[in-house]
């Protein structure tokens, strides 16, 4: 994924695709209702995810994801899968709950964040669900180093 867009943009995105899955292409009025808000603000979005590369939007005609759209869809499922599976896992969250947090986090969390968690869970899968009390800190700091670039 790019540079990412506003967590409003990334919302309509994820509506268009799921629309896109369920009839091939979406009309205006389809998201305005899915959206719950007017089709004037609706088409300032559309305008600015095409100017992105995001969409295909032409006035008065369907829109369909771009390639682009589609990557970045598919990064955003991740962030929901990292998000949801570190909450549930880690953090003990009923399972829920974790879908729902996720989906308000997967906006605003950052990638070095997610890739994080996911460095974090990929750590714990790899030794053990270690209780919180016996955790070696500084072992995850090693692990961590061995897996990105970046320090711990």
């Amino acid at each position: 994924m790019k540079e990412r867009v506003s967590g409003a943009l990334e919302s309509y995105l994820e509506q268009i695709a799921d629309l896109q899955q369920k009839h091939g292409a979406v009309r205006t009025s389809d998201l305005a209702e899915r959206m719950g808000c007017k089709r004037s603000s609706v088409t300032s979005a559309l305008q600015r995810l095409s100017e992105k590369g995001l969409i295909n939007y032409q006035s008065y005609r369907p829109v369909t994801l771009t390639a682009e759209g589609q990557k970045t869809i598919q990064a955003l499922s991740r962030y929901h899968r990292i998000l949801a599976d570190f909450l549930a896992t880690v953090l003990a969250f009923p399972e829920e709950f974790a879908q729902q947090e996720a989906c308000r986090l997967e906006h605003r969390v950052s990638q070095c964040t997610i890739e994080r968690m996911q460095v974090y869970l990929d750590f714990i899968g790899h030794a053990g669900k270690n209780s919180a009390k016996d955790f070696d800190f500084g072992l995850f700091k090693e692990f961590v180093k061995s897996k990105t670039d970046k320090p711990a």
